[in-house]
């Protein structure tokens, strides 16, 4: 092989090493594969946090390098300063009940160890909005008093002694008995009088 072929070869083996030497660190980066909320989104007061999720878990040991700000639509911090890390995924509690544009500002450090960071915004409706009350509203009761007898009083109803003046039904019995005595007397009396003179 001519010595400018085996030149050429060569340096083209040196370009070729170098650009892979230079691009292994690059592509080793880590990068925010999914965000909630994400970016211009639009989500209701109820979410109370953002988490952001990574292509490879943060470089173990570096935690304290790790920063997720979330800013309200007044410009004021609104998370909770503290970030849980589970994984690849990073967590940070986040007052959303004020509507309007929130930033989040992040910043991790990849497996290489070089530092990482970005932002974006999304958009909160504000707080939940409360379901109405399903209790019935109050109303004036009609209540019906009902008067309850006095034991005392039906007591002494069933002790007083009855009244004789009134009609009763012992007068009528006495009345019958009477005229059913007079009856058989009657009759006794005709009696005798028919066999006294078949005895003569």
């Amino acid at each position: 092989m001519p010595f400018r072929a085996l030149l050429a070869t060569a340096v083209s083996a040196v370009a070729l090493a170098f650009v892979l030497v230079t691009a292994a660190p690059a592509s080793a980066h880590d990068v925010l594969a999914g965000a909630a909320p994400a970016a211009d989104a639009t989500v209701g007061g109820e979410v109370d946090q953002v988490a952001l999720t990574f292509s490879e878990p943060p470089l173990a040991g570096l935690e304290s390098g790790i920063v997720i700000s979330v800013t309200g639509p007044a410009g004021d911090e609104v998370s909770g300063g503290s970030v849980d890390v589970d994984g690849s995924t990073l967590r940070t509690a986040a007052d959303l009940t004020a509507p309007g544009s929130y930033t989040v500002t992040w910043r991790s450090v990849s497996v290489d160890g070089h530092p990482i960071s970005g932002s974006y915004r999304f958009t909160s409706t504000g707080a939940p909005t409360e379901a109405p009350s399903t209790s019935p509203s109050p109303t004036a009761s009609t209540s019906t008093s009902t008067a309850m007898p006095d034991p005392s009083a039906s007591t002494d109803a069933a002790s007083a002694p009855a009244d004789s003046s009134g009609p009763g039904v012992t007068p009528w019995v006495l009345g019958g008995i009477g005229v059913l005595v007079a009856a058989a007397i009657v009759t006794a009396a005709l009696v005798v009088r028919r066999r006294a003179p078949d005895e003569d």
